[in-house]
Order: structure tokens, then C-alpha cells, then sequence
């Protein structure tokens, strides 16, 4: 029996150990709150000023987080104490059996007490079981959510009645069924078409249980019932070139049509414009071709359709001389194409020619220079005659240098990306004195005995050539501005009036072009010239010649292109020149 006095130190040494496990917790708690404010009131001095202000309501929550930090000790440290309380109250028993009963009795004792403190009600195992099944319960519920997501739904493939596996869309069949058909090589005797009659089924599968389309089109293949091999089936582009046993001589006549267009250049890429794949898998053994055939094929070359762009002084002949074609050839791929079609600068011819098999796309940075175009600037000039004007100072294009990525296929530039632009020399404006005088009323303006307005024709020759076309408006085609002549080559052509020629070269369209400002502030043009025998301000006369007949510039026969211009605005050549000279040269019309 324990007696009243031992009951009582028993009670005492339990309050005591309890006394002093909370207090550890507590002082645990308030010394961990109080390095925390330290390290609060140590990153920054300006607080200390807050702090001062609101210490009281600082010590209250103090003392509040504190005694949650105390009770969240106790908590925490509750059944540890029993558990501790159990184990010396079991001790102190088993010393007064091992007095009373011996030492055998005590050992047994021993053994109850532990068992009861490890596994009993209020034991260490039981508690420590209470806080580990809520853990052991969230991490099963996890796991769970985890395997529920790795599971989806698929759509279970039956087809002609069999199961083939699991799909996760009906499209994967359609492709799968495709693939079956390019592999496919049917005998020239077989009609019988390969049908396949799919059915789906929606079940939960596998993350991984879902088939792709080569291995469904595998599958389909190994379900006729045919003779079939694992073969690498070659694919260019979309379209099915049949299954090979080996491709190491493909693969190596693929490097060298390559290599054919490799120069090293740094950031060169070279590339075959089709994709080229092999796709490993199940073939029917007749679709099974042989390398060479297939070597064959690609190192071939076709014929594509293409167009031809006119360039300066082209015309049908030339054309067709040019490109190795003849008239006929040239009238079945472009109808109304003859010797008399009218050419022009940039027209387009369809033509056919020659391409490699396989197009190869080249892609190369280079660096070159590029002119930048200049400005014209105009500007007034009181000795010049009203409707004229002069190049005082020639423009001269400025020059970029310019880093691109320029692409080509089959050596035909298709793409020019530009990296990078610098400015190497700035452009030289065009500059143009602008007349602002008026014509004099008076002047003599010509030195020939003709009347007052009309022009000498500016064609000489033994027929003094024929017109060939009418400005717009007055039979001309759109955008006219003047009259042909047409002459042969040299024929001489003279100035239409007395006056100062204003500009004597190069004239874009016009090619070799002359302008003379008369002395009643008419200009007159003559474009398209062999020839140039006079030079800008020289002063020339009436029926003087001046320049020789061409077919310069954009222009499809040798004529004189001859304009008469007003104020800058051009006007019909008809209403100047002489109505006698006008009957005799317009038999034509």
C-alpha cells in the first residue's frame, strides 16, 4: 500500500515536473518572440521611434503572442508529460513491489508499465498515433488525387471487330488509316481496296496507354494479315516514296545534292525545301523499293513553269533568242505573243525551264553596299524662260552598307531579311533651276520663213519616217505624252525650233534624251536616241540636227519620241507642226 506521505511527494514530484516543462516551453516561447524583435528593431533605426510611440500596444501583443507561444507549448508537450508522469508514478510502484514481492515480480511490473506507458490509453504510442494520422491521412488523400490525375479518359479502338488498343481522338485514326494507305502498294491485278471500319468505346486508360498514330498505323498493318516487314518508310514532303530495307546510299546522295550548294560562308544554312523523313514501322513487303530506284528519282530534274521579266531593249525576237525559244513556243504558252508584240521594261513572259527534283533553299548573311536614292530640290530662276527648267547640279545616289540574310531556292533569290544598315555617304541632292521669266511677245523665233507657233519636222531621212502612235487622248494608248516617229536606226533628227538645249543625256525611261527651251518658252523633247550631237546650253537652230534615231531607254522599235511641253504641261505635237509637212508624214493614219 503507498502510504498518505508518499502519495503526497509522488503529487508534489509530478506538480514539480509539470511546473517545470511548462516553464521551459514558455521561456522557449518568449526568448524565440524576443530575438524577433530584436531583429526587427535592429534592420532599421527609424523604427525605434515608432516603437517608442506605440510601446504599450507593442507590449500587449507581446504578452498575447506570448501566451500563445505558452499555451501552444503546453499543447505540444501535454502528452509528453503524462507520459513522464506515468513512467515515475510506474517506477515508484515497481520499487515498492521489488521490496515487497522481490525482484522477479518487480521485472514484471516493469514490463506492465512500459507496455501501459508505450501502448496504453494515454501511452506515448497513442499519442504520437494521434498526431501522425492526420499526416498519414493527407498524404493517402494526395496520393489518391495524384493517381486520379494521372488517369484520362481514351477512347477504347475496336476495328472489323477487333480491340486494337486506346486512342485519345477519332483523328488519330483518320491519320492512322492515311499512313495505312501510303504503305500500301498494290499490285497492277488487285483491285480489292484494304477498308477499315473503326468503333469507339470512352474508358479511362493510362497516361501512357494511349496510342499514336504510327504505332496504330503499325497495328492496323499487323492486323491484315498480309506479309509485312520493319522497314524505314520515306517520306518527302507529305507524299509516301516507299519503305526501305537500308537508306545509307539516300542518305549520303542527299549530302551531296547538298553539298552542291555549300560554300562555307559563315551562318550558311542549306536545306532541302521539303521535309525529308524516315518513319520506322511495319510495311507491306510490296511496298518495299529499292535505294537505287529511289536515288534515281531524286537526282532527276523537272520542268517547272516560270516567267521571264523584259529588261531594256528586249523585244519578241530578242526574246525568244535570249531563252532559246521560238515564236510559236512562246504564242502556245503566252496567246497573242508574235514579232509585233509591243514589249516594255518589266512585262512578263510564261516560260518553262529545268529544276532539280528536290529544291534546295540557301540561306546566307552577306554584306554589300546599296544606293540610296537623293532628293530633287527645285528652285526659282528668274533668267530662265517661263514652262523650262535645268539641271544645275546632277544628283548623286548615297551609298548603305547593308548586312542581310538573303534566302535562295535553286539559286533564285526569294527572301532578303536586313539585319543591319550603316551609312557609308550621304546622298547628293538633284537640283533644278525652275524658269520664272515671261516669253517676250516680239522675238524673233525662227530664223526659217515659217509662221508664228509651227515646228520644222524633226525627222529627216528619205521619207522622214512614219508616226507610229498618237499622244492619249488623240489615239494614244494611257499615259502618252507625245508622238513617234518611226525611223530607221540613224536617221537624223533635228531641232523642231531655235533655242537652248536644256538637257542633253541619259533621261530614264526616255533613254537618250535631248530638251531645247525655245525662245517663246515652249520645250520640246526628243527621247529614245542613238545618239546625242549636242550638249546641254548650247544654242541651236531651226531644222539643225541635233541627235540620231534609236530605240534607247523603254522602247520597243527604233523612233523618235517628240513632246511639246507648256508650262511644264505637254501638249498635242500635232497643233505645232506644219499642216503641209503633217499630211505627207501621216499616211499611216
Amino acid at each position: 500500500m503507498v502510504s498518505e506521505k508518499e502519495k503526497q511527494n509522488i503529487t508534489a514530484n509530478d506538480n514539480d515536473s509539470k511546473s517545470s516543462v511548462y516553464n521551459a516551453m514558455y521561456n522557449f516561447g518568449e526568448y524565440i518572440f524576443s530575438v524577433f524583435i530584436h531583429i526587427i528593431t535592429g534592420i532599421k533605426r527609424s523604427f525605434l521611434a515608432f516603437i517608442d510611440r506605440n510601446e504599450a500596444r507593442i507590449q500587449a501583443v507581446a504578452k498575447a503572442v506570448g501566451g500563445w507561444f505558452k499555451k501552444l507549448g503546453a499543447s505540444l508537450a501535454r502528452p509528453f508529460v503524462r507520459w513522464q508522469k506515468a513512467m515515475k508514478l510506474g517506477m515508484t510502484v515497481v520499487n515498492r513491489i521489488k521490496q515487497e514481492k522481490g525482484t522477479g515480480a518487480a521485472a514484471l511490473a516493469v514490463i506492465r508499465n512500459i507496455g501501459r506507458a508505450l501502448f496504453g490509453k494515454r501511452g506515448l504510442a497513442y499519442s504520437l498515433f494521434n498526431y501522425a494520422l492526420p499526416i498519414v491521412c493527407m498524404v493517402i488523400f494526395f496520393n489518391i488525387v495524384s493517381y486520379a490525375n494521372s488517369m484520362t479518359y481514351a477512347l477504347k479502338l475496336t476495328v472489323n471487330g477487333d480491340f486494337i488498343g486506346y486512342v485519345n481522338n477519332e483523328t488519330v485514326f483518320t491519320e492512322a488509316e492515311r499512313i495505312v494507305q501510303q504503305r500500301i502498294s498494290y499490285m497492277e491485278n488487285n483491285t480489292e481496296i484494304v477498308t477499315f471500319t473503326p468503333s469507339y468505346q470512352l474508358e479511362m486508360a493510362g497516361v501512357n496507354d494511349s496510342l499514336t498514330k504510327y504505332q496504330l498505323a503499325d497495328k492496323l498493318l499487323a492486323s491484315m494479315g498480309a506479309e509485312i516487314e520493319h522497314a524505314y518508310g520515306l517520306y518527302i514532303g507529305n507524299a509516301f516514296y516507299g519503305a526501305l530495307t537500308e537508306k545509307d546510299k539516300i542518305d549520303a546522295t542527299l549530302d551531296s545534292l547538298l553539298d552542291v550548294y555549300r560554300t562555307g560562308s559563315p551562318n550558311e544554312t542549306v536545306a532541302f525545301e521539303s521535309t525529308i523523313t524516315y518513319e520506322p514501322g511495319l510495311y507491306l513487303s510490296e511496298s518495299i523499293v529499292d535505294e537505287d530506284d529511289i536515288i534515281k528519282t531524286i537526282t532527276s530534274k523537272k520542268n517547272v513553269a516560270t516567267y521571264y521579266t523584259a529588261v531594256s531593249g528586249d523585244s519578241p525576237i530578242a526574246i525568244t533568242d535570249k531563252l532559246g525559244m521560238t515564236i510559236s513556243e512562246m504564242a502556245a504558252l503566252n496567246p497573242g505573243f508574235s514579232e509585233t508584240t509591243m514589249v516594255y521594261i518589266g512585262d512578263k513572259f510564261l516560260i518553262t525551264q529545268e529544276e532539280p527534283y528536290l529544291a534546295v533553299t540557301v540561306t546566307r548573311t552577306e554584306i554589300y553596299n546599296e544606293n540610296t536614292p537623293y532628293e530633287t530640290e527645285y528652285y526659282d530662276d528668274s533668267t530662265k524662260y517661263q514652262g523650262s527648267s535645268v539641271v544645275t547640279q546632277d544628283g548623286e545616289y548615297g551609298i548603305d552598307r547593308v548586312t542581310a540574310d538573303v534566302s535562295y531556292i535553286n539559286g533564285v533569290e526569294v527572301r532578303r531579311k536586313v539585319l543591319n544598315r550603316v551609312t557609308v555617304e550621304d546622298p547628293t541632292p538633284k537640283q533644278v533651276a525652275m524658269g520664272t521669266k515671261a516669253p517676250p511677245t516680239d522675238a524673233d523665233y525662227s530664223i526659217q520663213d515659217v509662221e508664228v507657233g509651227q515646228m520644222y519636222w524633226p525627222v529627216g531621212g528619205a521619207n522622214g519616217g512614219l508616226i507610229s502612235e498618237m499622244p492619249y487622248g488623240y489615239g494614244g494608248y494611257y499615259g502618252h505624252k507625245g508622238l513617234d516617229i518611226s525611223a530607221s536606226y540613224g536617221t537624223p533628227i533635228y531641232a523642231a525650233d531655235s533655242g537652248t538645249v536644256i538637257l542633253s543625256k541619259w533621261y530614264g525611261d526616255y533613254g537618250n534624251c535631248i530638251m531645247i527651251e525655245h525662245d517663246n518658252g515652249i520645250v520640246t523633247l526628243y527621247g529614245h536616241a542613238s545618239y546625242l550631237h549636242v550638249y546641254a546650253g548650247q544654242r541651236v537652230t531651226q531644222g539643225q540636227q541635233i541627235a540620231d534615231v534609236g530605240s534607247t531607254g523603254r522602247s520597243t522599235g527604233n523612233h523618235l519620241h517628240f513632246e511639246v511641253r507648256i508650262n511644264g504641261v505637254c501638249m498635242n505635237p500635232i497643233n505645232y507642226l506644219p499642216e503641209h509637212e503633217f499630211a505627207s508624214w501621216c499616211v499611216r493614219y
